[in-house]
């Protein structure tokens, strides 16, 4: 028992020690080099040219040029190999189902799309992901998948947009290709995305993502919370107006946050509207439009001051389609804000999400890249 549990322990520390060095190479952007990993981690040379030995036979890693000489013989380079290994990574809305291979290095190889005829069909996901895998030939590591709701392991608990409760699309995706599935919510996956690409912020934000529906993610100390059972950041259905005039909502309530300010609402659109395939800046611009954009704005700086309050993150990244709506929008909420701000609390600092529109596909594979290697774009 004694040799069995050291045997465990020992690999479980060979498998962080190739993690790290790894994430050494990936952050090195292809001037990593065996020497200068071993100054990091403090591993001995023999222990580190086994571990990039394995990654190199892997097809993870490659040997590049030779590193600027620094007296003695020049160093070979190491670098990710963005060729032989990639992510599929799926973005799932109520008007469309999206797609791309992505590879190691967060880059987008190929993208797919279709449009559902209905809402939450399982079939088009599907669709999506065998259209990605036959347009590869590398090996798939994982597929990251982007969901509007509660996901929970290999579960959707639920999606109100999607008409979801406790949908196992793991197993609907198992049979297609021969790689682990890891669902995550997305405004989960949008903060990643902004947060890998952007420390504007730094390590405590509230990432807000107004598409057809609302949701938040809360990164803490640089870490993104989860809460108890995943809901963290749950709060587009929470009711925000009362009484019999409140808007009644598709999951059953009235006033829904969702239904003040997700950006359908704001523009007039219906609920599962491709918002892909609207002009929504031209839309912002009509009157009555501008009438709910300011105050629908007044309702969401009054939600955003009391939860930056509860939880101490002052920064409020505005992301999903709402970048598209242009400076008004994110200028009323800043103003609502100020206004209610007292003088002993920290006053939020508003911005738009800086890669929601130009790598939509970045969140969802930053997930399925660490879930599955443990490393991350962002380190």
């Amino acid at each position: 028992m004694a040799e069995d549990h050291g045997k465990a322990t020992q690999a479980a520390v060979r498998e962080r020690n190739l993690t790290s060095a790894l994430q050494l190479v990936l952050s090195g952007n292809g001037s990593a080099t065996r020497a200068s990993i071993a100054r990091r981690t403090g591993l001995t040379s023999a222990t580190v040219s086994s571990l990039l030995n394995g990654l190199i036979s892997e097809g993870l890693v490659i040997e590049g040029q030779r590193a600027e000489s620094t007296g003695g013989k020049r160093a070979t380079t190491l670098q990710i190999d963005a060729v032989r290994h990639v992510l599929l990574s799926v973005i799932v809305q109520p008007g469309l189902v999206r797609g791309a291979v992505v590879n190691l290095l967060g880059e987008d190889v190929s993208t797919v799309s279709q449009r559902p005829h209905t809402a939450g069909e399982i079939s088009d996901v599907q669709a999506v992901v065998r259209k990605l895998v036959a347009s590869t030939r590398a090996r798939v590591v994982a597929i990251g998948v982007q969901v509007p709701g509660i996901a929970d392991g290999p579960l959707i608990r639920e999606s109100v947009q999607l008409k979801w409760t406790d949908v196992n699309l793991g197993d609907a995706l198992a049979g297609i290709v021969d790689a682990p599935v890891y669902l995550i919510n997305d405004a989960d996956a949008e903060a990643l995305a902004d947060y890998s690409n952007s420390d504007q912020f730094g390590a405590n934000q509230m990432f807000v993502s107004l598409s057809t529906g609302v949701g938040a993610a809360f990164i803490v100390d640089g870490t993104l919370l989860r809460g108890a059972a995943h809901r963290a950041g749950e709060i587009g259905h929470v009711p925000v107006l009362f009484g019999p005039d409140a808007p009644a909502c598709a999951c059953g309530n009235r006033g829904c946050l969702e239904e003040v300010v997700s950006v359908t609402s704001l523009l007039g659109l219906s609920h599962g509207a491709d918002l892909e395939s609207v002009d929504l800046g031209a839309l912002a611009e009509q009157p009555e439009s501008r009438e709910r954009i300011a105050f629908g704005a007044r309702v969401l700086a009054r939600a955003l001051l009391l939860v930056g309050a509860a939880l101490d993150v002052p920064n409020v990244v505005l992301g999903g389609a709402s970048p598209r709506l242009g400076d008004e929008f994110i200028s009323h909420v800043r103003a609502e804000a100020a206004r209610h701000t007292v003088r002993a609390a920290m006053p939020l600092s508003f911005r738009y999400a800086k890669t929601t529109a130009a790598q939509p596909f970045r969140g969802a594979a930053q997930h399925a890249l660490h879930s599955a290697l443990g490393i991350s774009w962002a380190l």
